[in-house]
């Protein structure tokens, strides 16, 4: 074997060995990010059985609020019903009722059942039954009680039918002595349940309600709000089994006139946890005492005591959940290898308990789990079959393709090795181009020597034009330069100009008045000499010289003060000189003298308060501000007699201050305000405008005082210059120095 073909062999391998590395640095990153995604899988797993258990106590505590609600509402309708008929008897059953009741059977006086001996099962189930203790013969309310309890028997009954899970409904006497009872219990099975011998023994049971003892619970002493209250679970003396009752005091004209109640057997409510089952942990009903209202695995049902909390749950749960009443509701919560939470269950003092273990937690995650994985190791395999898909059909190859292009840079010639039929049209066009090219080059070669002069030649000709177009830069900068001198001396010209025309009005009232007062004296004088002076023209003389005084004085101090403030002025914008200057005073000076240049038709106003002590070059700033001016009212004024000009400022930051110059001219058009910083731009092209002035103020601002310089303009309301500056410019570097 040759050592090319040894050298080619290796750089195939070498080739070869990348592509691998290539793969497995695609492999590894996607094995990471599965693996990545399994552990974003396994959380939110744990997120959504979470959220499930959350919606599936939600539905449970809307189940039992439901029922309770209807309890609470039936009382309701009853207790409205029991005090009308209260306050009316006779509305309620007047005595043609009761005739007809007695005749069925129904009597209105005695003790012991007063309902049963006549009535059939229809009747029965109509009314219901009514017990009198022998002690209550003879009492006033007793008659009140007896019809107004009669009355509601239709709607006890309508409910009854409605909602099946009320198992008993009734009125008490505040004095415990009288009951109403529905559904019918005849006399005899009451004394069986209750194991009596006597009705007034059988109340007795009845009254104390498995220890509740209902009456006493709900009366005004216990209850002064006057809430409906659930009692704790107790065993029915009916035979009913364990059961819950949902009591209502009854007020007339603010005097407890009994109580209002119904009973729902706890196996009712576990029929409401069991009829949804849950796919993880259990759930409970408890009171705040720790008894278990119902469960959703019929422990309930099934044991014939009431249930307590702590022998349902796990002991390191019981205490913690017997003292929840302080904890956080309707979150999960989680104790050692236990979570649970407590939901609050409306219209009750009772809460629903939902608890599972972390190993149930556990197993159906690792349950859902099961299914990621599967779906984990099908990527896998597709990775791991598409990865040899590419690299036998198509990365293989290629890398041959690319070590035969390696091949042709050195040997034109070379013959196309054994590729598969889909590639070989691809190495005949390599083959084919490389030909081509070798030709290709071959010609280029042969031009190469001719180029090389050719490109000499120009290189020499380029030389020679860059020089002459530097010496035209360097022209062209002279006469910028030139140019803004010439805009500046014009200006402060203007400004002589003006100046001087300001000055003539006070200078010439001087003069005036000292050439009047020149006449007066000479004329006092004369006088004098002839001895013809009176009093009267002496005192008409002083009166006239003190009156020309105050003219001559005021003309003179208007002349000086425009003098000095020109003078500052013109003095800072000649100069170039660095300086401490307060803003409001140079201001003030600069709005002093432009005025004279525009007093006919520009108010300047200065809103600049004092204090603001720069250190930096006031000539500058004096350009800057007569430039906006005399732009304003070259620009912005046009067609107007009258027109304003602004200039204020403020502070920013500690070092750093804003001046506004705003004018309320025509605007600068929007295809305009992008160019108006560029030198020998202007609208006035011909007409006096040099395209200077904003130019030299955008130069002034941004390189001398070291600020920043912005404009916002509108059509026909005006243009605002905002110029941002420090309060100690930057050192002016002079190119002297440099």
């Amino acid at each position: 074997m040759s050592s090319s073909s040894s050298s080619s062999l290796l750089q195939l391998r070498r080739l070869q060995r990348n592509f691998v590395l290539f793969l497995l640095s695609i492999a590894i990153p996607i094995m990471s990010v599965l693996w990545l995604y399994k552990k974003h899988t396994e959380a939110a797993s744990q997120e959504r059985i979470f959220a499930e258990v959350m919606a599936h106590t939600q539905q449970q505590q809307l189940a039992f609020t439901q029922v309770i609600q209807i309890a609470t509402s039936h009382l309701q309708r009853l207790s409205v019903q029991l005090i009308d008929a209260y306050s009316n008897p006779d509305m309620a059953l007047n005595d043609s009722h009761w005739k007809s009741l007695n005749e069925l059977g129904v009597r209105r006086q005695g003790s012991g059942e007063l309902t049963g001996s006549k009535l059939d099962a229809a009747d029965r189930d109509r009314y219901g039954a009514l017990f009198v203790s022998p002690k209550a013969e003879g009492h006033s309310q007793l008659d009140k009680e007896i019809t107004a309890t009669m009355a509601i028997f239709p709607a006890i009954k309508a409910a009854h039918k409605a909602y099946p899970f009320f198992q008993w409904t009734y009125y008490y006497s505040p004095r415990e002595d009288f009951s109403s009872l529905y559904p019918y219990v005849p006399e005899a099975d009451i004394l069986q349940a209750t194991g009596s011998n006597t009705m007034e023994e059988a109340l007795k049971v009845i009254f104390d309600a498995g220890g509740t003892k209902p009456v006493q619970m709900i009366g005004p002493n216990r209850n002064p709000q006057h809430q409906q209250q659930w009692t704790a679970p107790y065993y029915d003396a009916g035979g009913k089994g364990a059961m819950v009752s949902l009591l209502a005091p009854q007020y007339f004209n603010k005097e407890f006139v009994g109580v209002l109640g119904t009973d729902v057997t706890l196996r009712m409510f576990g029929e409401v946890l069991q009829g949804s089952a849950r796919h993880l942990g259990h759930a409970l009903v408890v009171d705040r005492s720790g008894n278990v209202i119902a469960d959703d695995v019929g422990l309930v049902q099934s044991n014939k005591d009431i249930l307590k909390l702590e022998k349902v749950l796990p002991s390191e749960l019981a205490q913690l959940l017997l003292a929840r009443h302080t904890m956080e509701k309707n979150k999960i919560h989680q104790v050692g290898n236990w979570y649970w939470m407590s939901v609050p269950l409306k219209g009750s003092e009772w809460d629903l308990l939902v608890y599972f273990s972390a190993q149930e937690l556990g197993l159906l995650a690792d349950q859902e789990a099961k299914n990621t994985l599967w779906i984990l190791l099908g990527l896998i395999g597709f990775l791991v079959l598409a990865t040899w898909l590419m690299s036998h059909h198509f990365a293989f190859p290629a890398l041959r393709l690319v070590d035969f292009l390696n091949k042709l840079i050195g040997n034109p010639a070379q013959p196309i090795p054994t590729v598969p039929k889909a590639w070989q049209p691809s190495f005949e066009q390599v083959a084919a181009t490389s030909q081509e090219r070798h030709a290709y080059l071959q010609t280029i070669e042969a031009q190469a020597d001719g180029l090389e002069k050719t490109v000499a030649q120009r290189t020499e000709q380029l030389s020679h034009a860059n020089t002459a177009l530097l010496e035209s830069i360097e022209q062209l900068k002279s006469t910028q330069k030139m140019l803004v001198e010439s805009e500046k001396m014009a200006a402060l010209g203007a400004l002589v100009a003006g100046v001087a025309h300001e000055l003539n009005t006070p200078i010439g009232v001087g003069v005036t008045i000292s050439s009047t007062l020149l006449e007066k004296n000479q004329e006092l004088v004369l006088q004098l000499e002839e001895h013809t002076l009176r009093k009267s023209v002496l005192a008409e003389y002083v009166s006239e010289n003190q009156q020309g005084l105050d003219i001559l004085s005021r003309n003179l101090a208007q002349a000086a003060n425009l003098v000095n403030s020109f003078k500052q002025v013109a003095v800072d914008q000649a100069s170039d000189h660095r300086r401490s200057f307060d803003l409001a005073e140079t201001v003030h000076h600069v709005i002093q003298t432009m005025q004279v240049l525009f007093d006919s038709h520009i108010e300047l106003e200065p809103l600049v308060p004092d204090g603001l002590q720069f250190d930096s070059y006031p000539g500058a700033l004096v350009q800057t501000l007569n430039n906006l001016i005399a732009n304003a009212e070259t620009h912005g004024f046009v067609g107007r007699e009258r027109g304003k000009v602004t200039i204020s400022a403020e502070m920013m930051t500690s070092n750093r201050v804003k001046l506004v110059v705003h004018d309320d001219g025509l605007g600068i058009d929007p295809e305009h305000l992008s160019h108006i910083f560029e030198p020998f731009f202007t609208t006035k092209l011909g007409q006096g405008g040099s395209g200077l002035g904003l130019s030299i103020v955008y130069n002034l601002v941004t390189s001398i005082l070291g600020g920043q310089i912005d404009v916002v303009s509108e059509i026909n309301h005006g243009t605002t210059f905002t110029i941002q500056l420090p309060l100690q410019a930057p050192i002016k570097v002079h190119p002297k120095d440099a």
